[in-house]
């Protein structure tokens, strides 16, 4: 009988190397990552739910890769948070697809029960995270525990962003690998390439995200009325709902700003035509893993303004080159961003090229091969 390196190189070369990629729900963002993926390895993708808190009221496509859904119970989150999938049905998932790897996202319990089937059979374990220094700050001491075990259990991990490998890193797990976000950005880069800066008239600031807290959109209100005080004509486009729309609007009517525009929940196909019509991109997030609408807004070919607190900040906003990152709560130094590049087309122009190439650069294929090299380098381990 073949050892374990001759079996898996076996697979290797017939491009049919067993990985079990284990998740919270399909969303838009990520199926395409799967389907480049599922064409490289004999891909399942276990979800635990066909959809959660954290979900919107997207148009999904039926995967075009295997795929199963747990189910049983969930402990359900806060709207921008992973749900919690206590069941051990995942065990009985992972034994009828018996992977070489298992790729499982995050630090709860399904995490735990592919360590506890690793340890049993010849499979691998990577830990996925996209968890950052900063959005990890807060932990408490099961969370930390926990990461503590895995760190321990696994065989390595990936980490979707710069700020991501380096928190693996900090928790002790090794090797860490870097598969970086990405999505299908095709059509913002065609909005990229036909993009024309307007030298002329208010400067159209668009963010895009659920209407929450945690979003600092009431901190870009203030901001926006700052340098509308100081002559400046800013627009701004607030594309999502949520639970904080009520408190927004009456914020946007207290300090008397007359061009906001309410665009409500947008298909993900719809998201281009909204960064068309703008001429710079604010996320001024208080706490965001990663924040894939940096991406899109890169490709479009927009400045990007966003927060330190975003961990697509670390890859994708070179600050002066691609954007400015700027703390939220400042918002004086916030409004002095949307004001200088207000008043410099050329910079506009220059920022948003930048951002342009550099996404240009992330594509599904790419983060699928990177997914692939780390799940063979640790079968082979």
């Amino acid at each position: 009988m073949p050892g374990p390196d001759k079996r898996i190189r076996e697979r290797l070369d017939a491009g049919a190397l067993r990985v079990c990629f284990i998740t919270d729900i399909n969303t838009p963002y990520m199926a395409p990552v799967f389907e480049a993926l599922a064409a490289r390895c004999e891909l399942t993708v276990l979800f635990g739910s066909k959809t959660g808190s954290r979900a919107m009221a997207w148009s999904l496509a039926a995967p075009r890769f295997r795929h199963r859904v747990v189910g049983g119970p969930a402990i359900r989150r806060s709207a921008d948070a992973a749900d919690i999938y206590p069941s051990p049905r995942v065990l009985a998932e992972l034994r009828r697809a018996r992977p070489d790897v298992v790729i499982s996202g995050g630090f709860s319990f399904p995490s735990l029960y592919a360590a506890a089937y690793c340890r049993t059979s010849r499979a691998r374990l990577l830990v996925q995270s996209d968890g950052t220094s900063r959005s990890e700050a807060g932990l408490g001491r099961d969370q930390r525990l926990t990461r503590a075990l895995l760190a321990r259990a696994a065989h390595g991990a990936v980490g979707n962003s710069r700020l991501a490998t380096e928190r693996l890193a900090e928790l002790g797990f090794e090797p860490v690998f870097d598969a970086p976000h990405s999505t299908d950005i095709e059509r913002f880069l065609d909005v990229g390439r036909a993009r024309v800066q307007r030298a002329d008239g208010a400067i159209r600031v668009v963010t895009v995200g659920r209407l929450l807290a945690a979003k600092g959109i009431d901190l870009l209100l203030r901001a926006v009325a700052q340098a509308r005080d100081q002559g400046v004509a800013v627009s701004v486009t607030i594309v999502g709902e949520g639970d904080d729309e009520p408190r927004l609007r009456a914020l946007a009517s207290e300090l008397a700003l007359t061009d906001v525009h309410w665009q409500g929940f947008v298909e993900p196909g719809d998201l281009p035509a909204q960064l068309a019509r703008a001429d710079l991109f604010a996320f001024p997030t208080l706490g965001d893993t990663f924040g894939i609408v940096l991406l899109e807004a890169a490709a479009a070919g927009l400045p990007l303004v966003c927060s330190p607190h975003a961990g697509a900040a670390g890859d994708l906003v070179r600050d002066g080159e691609t954007g400015f990152v700027v703390e939220p709560r400042d918002t004086g130094a916030y409004a002095g961003a949307l004001i200088t590049l207000a008043g410099d087309a050329g910079l506009r122009r220059g920022m948003g090229r930048a951002a342009h190439e550099l996404a240009s650069r992330r594509t599904p294929a790419d983060t699928a091969a990177a997914y692939l090299a780390a799940a063979t380098e640790v079968a082979l381990s």
